[in-house]
């Protein structure tokens, strides 16, 4: 594996951990304002869940190549046309 490649996979695991400790900021949020009484027990687990799908959809991205990302985004775009 050449320099590059690795500061790649670097970058790649560096905007995994930064999304994820946004996630877990975002949750704490949740929590702070279920403890407060903003929210009800159900609209923070509907929070949190959105949050981890959220991950979940940065997670994937971060995993696709360049050229995957793109034709994913010309299939959206080709849709929106379609519309």
């Amino acid at each position: 594996m050449d320099l590059a490649e690795r500061l790649g996979e670097l970058a790649q695991a560096l905007s995994q951990a930064s999304a994820a400790v946004g996630v877990l900021e975002a949750i704490e949020e949740v929590l702070d304002e279920y403890e407060d009484g903003e929210l009800s027990l159900e609209e923070a687990m509907e929070e949190i869940q959105g949050l981890v799908e959220e991950f979940q959809a940065i997670r994937a991205l971060a995993e696709m190549t360049p050229e995957e990302i793109m034709a994913m985004a010309q299939e959206e775009e080709d849709e929106g046309l379609r519309s």
